[in-house]
């Protein structure tokens, strides 16, 4: 059973799709299930993430240029057992000779990768800052994988949010990530994907669902699809996602977690991980669906990217975004 990718036909001829995670951390294993769907169709695929990850402490990773990095998949080791079991001291050793700190989502998912497949994976991660800097580290990929597609994914729908809303969650380096592809205009197909619809808190969700209409009536919904269960490339999915939390010291992404437990049918105060015990999940069916995005629209609707254009820094784009937030006119609450 496939994933039915309602983008084919605007990623038809293209020779290089590049699959980002835009707002950082655990976002680019969202976008895990089409890079593995679009695999298996023959298209040219890549993986690539807004990072968290302390880059410039780690070593033995691709240096780029700019603040790009590619993670490699870790090499063969003597002493190395793959193991589906929480991480042993063996193994802490060996991620240690890539890093100093064990938060490392990239090297995971090339690591499971891997021991999965038996082939080697890097997936490409940008350093943490203002658009500037990322527009020339995104310039510096594309022109070495010859990228002539990017998906930029995210976990959540913080990139829905316009910045009027009566909540915006956390939509920082989510708008950098929109505000930099967008420049790349050498790059003729740009598309945001969105998964886990619900799982963010301090979301007012109804602007977000005004926002898909007012999407949807401009043509810039490009439409969506389901995971389930039955699905090969959902199973991969949730396998990367419980071995990378299963290593000890790796703080679980509540929102993965969240989507997986939709698409396994649980509903409403469901925790699949022990972080989120002592809150208030509400699981429903529409974190396990998919909305894709034309990005260049999806930019235009933004009320905030203008300004963050010039900046350099992660904390020049906070500030922007409060002092924005303060002169804008708020959307009233809807039921």
């Amino acid at each position: 059973m496939q994933l039915n990718l309602p983008i084919l036909g605007q990623l038809q001829g293209r020779r290089s799709i590049l699959i980002a995670g835009m707002g950082g951390g655990f976002d680019i294993f969202c976008g895990l299930p089409i890079f593995l769907q679009l695999r298996q169709l023959g298209f040219n695929v890549h993986l690539a993430n807004f990072s968290f990850s302390d880059l410039e402490a780690a070593s033995n990773l691709h240096y780029l240029g700019d603040t790009v990095y590619g993670v490699p998949s870790l090499p063969r080791d003597p002493e190395f057992v793959p193991s589906h079991s929480p991480i042993d001291a063996t193994q802490v050793a060996l991620f240690q000779r890539y890093s100093p700190f064990i938060y490392f989502p990239e090297l995971y998912l090339a690591e499971w990768f891997r021991q999965t497949y038996g082939e080697p994976l890097t997936v490409w991660a940008f350093l943490r800052s203002g658009v500037k800097p990322l527009l020339a580290s995104y310039r510096r990929l594309v022109q070495h994988l010859s990228v002539d597609a990017i998906i930029l994914i995210d976990g959540g729908v913080d990139a829905l949010v316009q910045g009027d809303e009566a909540e915006i969650g956390t939509l920082v380096e989510d708008s950098i990530s929109l505000a930099a592809v967008n420049q790349l205009h050498e790059v003729p197909t740009k598309i945001v994907a969105c998964i886990g619809l619900g799982a963010e808190r301090d979301m007012h969700y109804p602007h977000i669902f005004q926002n898909i209409a007012s999407l949807a009536e401009s043509e810039i919904l490009l439409g969506t699809c389901s995971l389930i269960k039955q699905m090969p490339v959902y199973q991969a999915y949730a396998a990367a996602v419980h071995w990378t939390q299963s290593r000890i010291y790796q703080d679980p992404s509540v929102i993965n977690s969240s989507i997986i437990s939709a698409v396994e049918g649980y509903f409403g105060d469901y925790h699949l991980t022990s972080k989120t015990e002592g809150s208030k999940l509400d699981i429903n069916p529409l974190m396990s669906l998919y909305w894709f995005f034309d990005l260049v629209g999806l930019a235009e609707q933004h009320l905030l990217l203008e300004p963050l254009l010039e900046t350099e820094h992660l904390r020049e784009v906070v500030q922007w975004v409060h002092t924005l937030r303060a002169n804008l006119p708020i959307r009233p609450r809807l039921r």
